[in-house]
């Protein structure tokens, strides 16, 4: 009986040993695959911080750009772009823009958005009808 509880216990020894080097294996590997997602999430981040916004020499047109476009203006996301567009399809005048300022008129849009999106802005000097000059407006 005394040689069984010494097999009981040695065979309980291995057991907790083999279960804490499994928890230490999965403990290891979870922390492994968190730090390569952290890794990859933060290298596209950057990519996609130097990608999606406007560049120096690159200009938008607010009168013609498509949503994707607009939405790498600062401060301008997915539903402010839409509501651009938007207002553009449905305005009765065309340019519907012809300054930073005439972006106002877009809810959720106003003078310091306007105001730090005009170094990225172009807006055509053509006439709407092509027979106004543009000094005539």
């Amino acid at each position: 009986m005394a040689q069984r509880d010494t097999q009981d216990k040695a065979t309980a020894g291995r057991d907790a040993a083999l279960r804490a080097s499994q928890v230490m294996a999965f403990l290891v590997g979870v922390g492994v695959c968190l730090a390569l997602s952290l890794g990859f999430a933060i290298g596209a981040l950057g990519r996609a911080e130097r990608s999606s916004i406007v560049t120096g020499g690159e200009r938008v047109n607010p009168n013609e750009a498509p949503v994707a476009s607009l939405m790498r203006l600062p401060q301008i996301g997915a539903a402010r772009a839409r509501a651009i567009v938007a207002h553009r399809d449905r305005a009765e005048r065309q340019p519907a823009f012809r300054t930073a300022d005439d972006l106002q008129r877009i809810k959720g849009l106003g003078p310091v958005i306007a105001e730090g999106v005009r170094p990225w802005l172009q807006f055509d000097d053509r006439p709407a009808d092509g027979n106004e000059s543009p000094k005539s407006r």
